[in-house]
């Protein structure tokens, strides 16, 4: 809790110079000012660098999570009440929204499709993503690839609790956003804790589960799949399966065995599903 609250406050004051000393402190990447946003050729390389498989996922993904939201964008409402008083709710979007998208352990860009699609389907017209960068600066490819898809319109290079804080205090490079949204690791969850009221959050997000529901006509590797894919967020995550068919669910333990050894995460899966893991047969 100190540790983020001076991080935080270290940014608040001394913003740009703030946000590099940290990346190099705690990424191992040293930066200029200059360098903190990612331009535009960098994220359009990104979309030739994954691959056309990739991409063509990405895509896919994109199209049904829009398809989703699109149901689900509150709507502006109003009526007259028997005394004329014109009474309703007012929905407009926010001007801007920040994301954050982890980038320590691993890459995600579903949490880019899942967070940056909502803001654009709600209209919100600013959609700023931050994650941290590797050693060499770069942002991960399908990161980015996916923030294009999105309609994501600035993207910079840093990550943690410093970002957090930049997004709510705004700094030279980094204007103040009034909602920052997106999963990270406890120094990040602890700064959106500490800053929520000064900036919107949307929730404090920490090791998440995954519930499998199947019987026997259940496929037995992708459910598998279901289960690492979960299992490699942390040890803590929690992936269960439950099922009354007992071939489905020795199925299902030979193809975890046969998927984890070829995870690049598959220490971290592996602990995930020993620790808090189960295949359960049900009545």
């Amino acid at each position: 809790h100190r540790e983020v609250e001076a991080i935080l406050e270290a940014v608040r004051q001394r913003g740009d110079g703030a946000l590099l000393e940290f990346t190099e402190r705690f990424d191992g990447v040293r930066l200029s000012a200059e360098e903190l946003a990612v331009p535009a050729r960098e994220i359009e390389a990104a979309l030739g660098a994954v691959g056309e498989p990739v991409l063509k996922a990405l895509r896919f993904a994109a199209e049904r999570i829009e398809a989703y939201h699109s149901h689900n964008v509150p709507r502006s409402w109003s009526f007259r009440d028997v005394n004329g008083s014109l009474l309703g709710q007012e929905v407009r979007p926010l001007d801007r929204v920040g994301l954050y998208v982890p980038g320590g352990r691993a890459a995600y860009p579903s949490t880019v499709l899942m967070t940056a699609i909502p803001a654009r389907v709600a209209g919100v017209p600013e959609i700023v993503l931050v994650s941290p960068p590797a050693a060499d600066k770069s942002v991960s490819a399908p990161v980015l690839a996916a923030a294009r898809i999105a309609g994501v319109t600035e993207v910079y290079r840093v990550g943690g609790a410093q970002a957090v804080a930049a997004l709510a205090y705004g700094t030279d490079t980094i204007r103040k956003v009034d909602k920052i949204v997106g999963p990270g690791n406890i120094y990040v969850g602890l700064a959106k804790g500490k800053l929520f009221g000064r900036v919107g959050i949307d929730m404090l997000a920490g090791p998440s589960e995954v519930v499998v529901v199947a019987d026997e006509s259940g496929e037995p590797e992708w459910i598998a799949a279901d289960l690492l894919a979960q299992a490699e967020h942390d040890p803590m995550a929690r992936a269960l399966l439950l099922t009354p068919s007992e071939p489905l669910l020795a199925k299902v333990e030979a193809a975890l065995e046969r998927q984890l050894p070829a995870l690049p995460r598959r220490e971290i899966a592996q602990k995930s599903l020993q620790t808090n893991g189960a295949l359960v047969l049900t009545a």
